[in-house]
Formats: C-alpha cells, structure tokens, sequence
C-alpha cells in the first residue's frame, strides 16, 4: 500500500491542480458545478493471452470486471438564469475525474491450444493461465453534443439524452499474476514449464509496475430525476506499456524467428455510471 500510495499521490495532486486551475478561469461565467458517481461494468482485455486477431482472445475470452469513482466538473451553472454569461467551451465540455479498478483472467484461445494440438509447446500453452489487475487514475475531457446548461438545468423536459466523446489519460498501476499446471507449476525457478517464447529471460515480469494510458469513449447520459443521471459508455484504453499481463516475449525462439511482441496491451470497456449532482 505505501508503495501505491508513492505512485499515485503524485498523480492525484497534479489532477488537483488542473482541474482546479480551470475551474478559476472559468468561474466568469458562473458557478462551477460538481458531480459525483460510481461505475460498473465488464473489460475486455487484449494481451499476449490468445491468437492474435482472434475474437475470443480479443473480445469474447479474457472478460473481467470494472468499477470505480468518478468526478465531474463543469465550468457553468445548471441553475440558469436569464443575465447568464457563457460560452461554447462551458456549454459543451467538461472534465471528468476517474479512480477505477479493472481485473480479468486470462487464458489462451486459437489455433495453439486446440485440441488437435498435441505438442509438449501446446501442452504448456493450456497449462498457462494469469490474471491482469489495474487501478486507474486520471482525469478525461468530454464533449457534449448538446448543450450542457440546458440539459442540466431541466429546462427542456424532453431533453433525456446527452451524447458525447471524451479523450484522456490515466496513470496505471498493475500488478499481473501467472500459473502453470505444468510439471510441478514452479516456472519461477525453471522457465522450460512455459511455453518457448516466454521460456527465456526477460520475457516475463510478474512485479507490480506503473503505466500511462490513453483512453477514448463514446457515450451517453440519460435523465432520471432533478438531480441525477445514468451514463452508458464504451470506452477504449491504450496502454503505453507491453507489461499489464506481465508477458512480453521479444527475443527471437528456434520455431519462430520472428519477434513475438507486436502490439502493446489494450482494453475495452462497457460500463453505466449513475452521477448525481452536487450543485
């Protein structure tokens, strides 16, 4: 705990600070408001578990779960008023504050472990399982395609929907996990019980690490009182770090002369947040 708390204060006064410094700018144009809520929902891990380009791997397979808080701030005030300034920025975006956890296990699909395959290297495959665990935090910028004051202020009855997009970043920490069923399970003190191309050093790394990540979203708020709304959202997360598994086979195997990392990993997120608001 000491050495996540080292990690992300850092990040959590600097998110202060920015939100807190747009918040200033903007205060001409009224009161900022404030929300708050908590999300749920399923992740979908892309990793070096699985085929690649494989739907299973990539989409069906390696589901876990999401959860977190959330934190929104606007730079207008819902209670309008007829004399209140504003502008395009105020009306139509907002930051969004985020501390969230993500976990998944993961297992390998495809062609490999099929069980037509009967290889001691496919053997070891099956064998292979782990788990990825990220908590996130960071701040998003949305944009809204309708006019934040008046769907917030309730002016408009018929105004249930609000879509937007949002684009930002999150500081990750991670902390993956691997098994094998393999021989006596303890790959630790001998990488042969793995697959060959992480059956070398450096190819694994099982120690808790951080991470940035770039996230990308599309969805929509929906009205269910004076002071309250659901969110729906389907938000893509891209780590700048090949590690969140804890695999990242790059060196160069006997049956594969190729390097084997390709990509970085990645998720995809389905999640509804319920977001009440504070002023």
């Amino acid at each position: 705990m000491i050495k996540i708390a080292k990690i992300l204060t850092p990040i959590f006064v600097l998110l202060f600070f920015v939100t807190n410094t747009s918040a200033q700018n903007w205060s001409r144009y009224g009161n900022n408001s404030h929300e708050v809520g908590f999300m749920t929902g399923s992740t979908h891990f892309t990793t070096d578990y699985g085929q690649r380009f494989l739907f299973k791997s990539n989409v069906g397979g390696n589901v876990g779960i999401s959860f977190g808080l959330i934190h929104y701030l606007t730079f207008t005030d819902y209670r309008y008023r007829w004399n209140q300034r504003t502008s395009y920025w105020a009306d139509h975006f907002r930051f969004r504050n985020e501390l969230s956890y993500m976990s998944a296990d993961l297992d390998h699909f495809g062609q490999y472990v099929d069980e037509t395959q009967t290889s001691i290297e496919a053997d070891k495959l099956r064998a292979m399982s782990g788990k990825a665990s990220v908590v996130n935090l960071g701040t998003q910028l949305e944009f809204h395609f309708k006019n934040i004051t008046d769907y917030g202020s309730r002016r408009f009855p018929d105004m249930k929907w609000s879509p937007f997009v949002s684009l930002g970043v999150l500081g990750v920490f991670y902390n993956p996990t691997l098994e094998t069923n393999f021989g006596d399970g303890d790959w630790q003190s001998d990488l042969s019980l793995l697959y060959e191309k992480w059956a070398v050093p450096g190819a694994v790394n099982v120690e808790a690490g951080f991470a940035l990540s770039a996230t990308a979203s599309l969805g929509t708020r929906y009205k269910i009182g004076e002071y309250s709304d659901l969110a729906f959202e389907a938000k893509w997360q891209y780590y700048f770090s090949n590690w969140i598994d804890g695999l990242n086979a790059t060196q160069p195997t006997p049956n594969n002369p190729d390097p084997n990392n390709k990509f970085n990993d990645w998720n995809v997120s389905l999640q509804i947040s319920y977001i009440y608001y504070l002023n």
